[in-house]
Formats: structure tokens, C-alpha cells, sequence
């Protein structure tokens, strides 16, 4: 028998009911992507670091061969996800390394680890690390550097809520998949010796929750079944509907014992250490009102948008915009070159009414909508007019490092006011604030040092002057008394 969850759940007091759309792709089996001709492999890490290139111009690679790596020992590595020859590293659409496919995909050799249980955890790490592992649910924090911190907590959450709207592709992934699923989390139930494991699902997916239940039965994991309602997925909404506990401003999960995965990161996560694969592809919901052939593919990382539309066809009377990502928590695809990356569970050719903030933008009129349906208890309305202002003092007293980005907001805006693109740019700015505070800082400790080792330099010469000065009167003094002994002696 599956496991309940055996505490009692603790929903959203004001969830938000969107229509979620999700009929359109969730009976279509995940299918393989079709290869472009020309890859284009992100170089943007987690936060505003890049990962260095370790390949040159007109270089043959293969299926799973590293080519950039991050400035950080635990940032997940970039690697080639088709075989073929390095064109160029670009800085348009976006930094990346294009990579020319050659049509023969051929791969390197996976590494298996039959005895992963025997591993070292530093050694794991590093394994998820070279694997290019990183949060698949939208944040793409490394995965091996979220684990450093999270040895022996209390409770392991798997989510596999998928509360965004149109979005299919954990649900599909549960469906089809779910023992590879289960040996990802074995492997991080490993990592971290949580004593509590958990996966949470919305009760909107019953094909994905009877595959958990019978894949479950021989694993110490339980199932809690949450109620629909977005946005149950984001990690500090979940933690609360599962505990109760609310996770304060500035803090993590992670501080009160807690640690949250993505379903589709644990998939991947088994695929590292159990089967030796490195991170070359994901599972993507592509859909919409506009799109013909919705379906779930398994598309290589740096798949041109373009390419993928193509394959699955657009009514342009119907075309309201290109989405990457969710429809509420996703950016508007303005140049089809852009690549799929590790973030991205969807890609969207969506109608109108399945945008928030779609039309022109009206004033503010102070409804309040905003603030009624935010999941983190901010005044919207209010950091709205802060960001426009880029009064950055405003926006840290308003909490805005608290925003999750949800687009709950903007989704009941009835002035269609982009609010998380807003927010958005406000964080920017903050974190663009706090960079030029810390150099500043830096360089003032840098002067400091700097006088510092100055004045010991002065002080160390000075006193080594006087050492001198004292020898020589010391010599002088020798000499004058042995003048009077000479003259004492004639």
C-alpha cells in the first residue's frame, strides 16, 4: 500500500483558480523532439554568472562532452547535446555556444554507478555537478550546490504539483515514468538522509497519482494529494500547505529542515548517478490555443523555439504571443532563435485569453485585486508604482526580494498592467544595487588594507632605521672608548 501523507494538510486561504487548460496535452505520450540543424547552448548560470568555454572554434564534440563550465566547483556544467562542430560562442540572442549538428548523434559512453549507495557524498556531488544538474522547475539553481547545504533534514519534498496552467510535462513524466522518478529520489533521499520523504500532487491528475501509487509500493515514500490551486507549486506555498509553517522573509526551506526538489530534477538526478547520463535534454509541454498539434516532447537543451513551432504547426489567426514557460510565470518569445533551456517546462503559442496582462495597459485603478491574491502577502499596486519610480529603498522596505513571481497578480489586473515584468526589473535593479555596494565595499576594504600595510611598512622602516641608528651609535660609542683606551695606554 502507498503511503499517505500522515500530516494534515493546510491549503492556500486564497488560491487562485485559474483555467488550467491542461486537456489539450496531458493524454499525448512524451515524444521525441525532432534534432536542428543548429543548437545554441546557454552559457547563463544560476543568479548573473557565466559558465567559461572549454572548446574552441571548429571543435568536434559529442552527445554528453562538457563544453563550458561554471566559475564555481558545484555550478552545473554545459555540454553538447547532439554530436557535430563549435560554429561560434555568440552573444545573441543570448550567450550561448552554437553548436553545428552533423545528423550522426553520436554520444559518449555513459558512466554508471552500479555502487552509487558506496559513493562518497562530496564524490556525488561533484558527479551532479560534471552532469550538469540544475533545478528543472523554473529556479535552475545547481542541484549539487542546493544539496551541500542539506545534510540531514527533516523532510524531502518532491514536487510534482505542476499548478501552472497548460503545463503537462511532470504529469506526463509521472505517467510514463514513474520508477525512473522514484530512483531519482532514492538518490536524493540518499544525499540528504531526510527522515520524512514526500511527494506532493495536485488531485487534478489522477492518471500520474494511480502510476505513483503503484510505483510507490516498494519505497518508504509518501504521496500527499493537495488540492488544486495556483500557486500551490512554488516552493514556500508548498511548504506551507504540507507543514503548516510558514518560512520566513530571507530564509530558505532549507533552514527549517526542509528541502524541495522538482519532479523532473529527481528524474534527471537518477539519470546522473544511476545511469551515467548528463543533462542534454528535458521533458517540454508545448501548446496553446494557437498551436495544432499540442503534445509533450523530449527536446535536446538548445533547440531553437523556432524549430520546435514549426514542427508542430501555428494557426496565426489565433496567435496571441510565443511564451517560454507558463503562461503565468513565463516571458514573451520575441526573437524564435532563443533555445530551450534547463528552466523551461513549456513553450506556448497562446491565445489571448490565456495571457495575463494581454491588451493595452490602463492606469492603476487601486482595486486592490493584486494584493487579494497574493500567495506572499505583498501590496503589489504599490511595488508596481516603485519600480516604475526605481525608488529601490521603497521596494526593500515593500518586501519585493519576497516576490515569487507567480503572475497572480497580473492575472487579475483588470488594467492589464505587467506586473511581474515590473517586479522583475525592480529586482534587477536591486540585485544591480547590491553589486555596486559590494564592489564599493570591497574596494574600501582594499584602501583600508592598503593604508593599513602602508603605515606597517613606515612604521617596520622607521624602526629598522632606528635599529641602525642605535647600531651606529653603539659603533661610535665603541670607538670613542677605544680612542681613550689607546690614549690612556700612550
Amino acid at each position: 500500500m502507498t503511503a499517505a501523507w500522515d500530516s494534515r494538510l493546510h491549503p492556500l486561504p486564497r488560491p487562485l483558480q485559474v483555467p488550467a487548460g491542461k486537456e489539450r496535452s496531458r493524454h499525448q505520450a512524451i515524444e521525441a523532439a525532432t534534432l536542428p540543424e543548429l543548437l545554441r547552448l546557454p552559457l547563463e548560470l544560476y543568479g548573473q554568472r557565466r559558465a567559461i568555454p572549454c572548446v574552441r572554434v571548429g571543435q568536434r564534440v559529442r552527445r554528453g562532452e562538457v563544453v563550458a563550465r561554471g566559475p564555481e566547483v558545484l555550478d552545473a556544467a554545459v555540454h553538447a547535446t547532439t554530436s557535430g562542430r563549435i560554429r561560434a560562442v555568440a552573444e545573441t540572442p543570448l550567450p550561448c555556444i552554437e553548436l553545428e549538428a552533423d545528423g550522426e548523434d553520436a554520444a559518449v559512453d555513459p558512466e554508471p554507478l552500479a555502487d552509487w549507495r558506496a559513493r562518497s557524498r562530496p564524490e556525488l556531488l561533484t558527479l551532479l555537478a560534471g552532469a550538469g544538474l540544475a533545478g528543472l522547475g523554473g529556479a535552475g539553481f545547481p542541484s549539487a550546490a542546493k544539496l551541500a547545504a542539506a545534510e540531514g533534514i527533516d523532510l524531502l519534498i518532491i514536487n510534482a504539483a505542476e499548478c501552472e496552467p497548460l503545463l503537462t510535462a511532470d504529469e506526463r513524466l509521472l505517467t510514463e515514468r514513474a520508477g525512473e522518478v522514484l530512483t531519482g529520489i532514492d538518490v536524493l533521499a540518499h544525499l540528504t538522509a531526510a527522515r520524512r520523504v514526500v511527494i506532493a500532487i495536485e488531485d487534478d491528475k489522477p492518471e500520474a497519482i494511480a502510476a505513483l501509487g503503484l510505483a510507490l509500493q516498494q519505497h518508504a515514500v509518501s504521496l500527499a494529494i493537495i488540492p488544486r490551486g495556483y500557486p500551490s507549486g512554488s516552493e514556500r506555498q508548498l511548504v506551507q500547505i504540507l507543514t503548516g509553517r510558514e518560512i520566513p522573509s530571507g530564509r530558505l526551506p532549507v533552514d527549517l529542515g526542509i528541502l524541495c526538489h522538482n519532479v523532473a530534477s529527481a528524474w534527471a538526478m537518477g539519470r546522473a548517478v544511476v545511469g551515467g547520463e548528463a543533462l542534454t535534454e528535458r521533458i517540454v509541454t508545448v501548446s496553446g490555443a494557437a498551436l495544432l498539434r499540442p503534445g509533450n516532447l523530449l527536446v535536446r537543451l538548445g533547440t531553437p523555439v523556432g524549430h520546435l513551432l514549426a514542427q508542430r504547426g501555428i494557426d496565426h489567426s489565433r496567435l496571441s504571443a510565443i511564451w517560454l514557460g507558463g503562461p503565468l510565470t513565463g516571458r514573451a518569445v520575441t526573437d524564435q532563435r532563443l533555445p530551450v533551456g534547463k528552466t523551461h517546462a513549456g513553450l506556448l503559442a497562446a491565445g489571448a485569453e490565456e495571457l495575463a496582462a494581454a491588451g493595452v495597459e490602463l492606469p492603476c485603478i487601486r482595486c486592490g485585486a493584486c494584493a487579494e491574491v497574493c500567495p506572499a502577502s505583498l501590496l503589489p499596486q504599490d511595488l508596481h508604482r516603485q519600480a516604475r519610480a526605481a525608488d529601490l529603498d521603497a521596494l526593500t522596505e515593500l518586501n519585493l526580494v519576497d516576490c515569487i513571481e507567480c503572475g497572480a497578480c497580473a492575472w487579475v489586473c483588470p488594467s492589464r498592467i505587467p506586473l511581474v515584468e515590473d517586479f522583475r526589473l525592480g529586482k534587477a535593479a536591486l540585485a544591480a544595487e547590491a553589486r555596486r555596494h559590494a564592489v564599493a565595499e570591497h574596494a574600501r576594504l582594499r584602501h583600508e588594507r592598503r593604508q593599513q600595510r602602508l603605515e606597517q611598512e613606515r612604521l617596520a622602516t622607521e624602526s629598522a632605521r632606528e635599529a641602525r641608528l642605535s647600531r651606529v651609535d653603539a659603533a661610535l660609542a665603541r670607538a670613542k672608548a677605544a680612542q681613550r683606551d689607546r690614549q690612556q695606554e700612550s
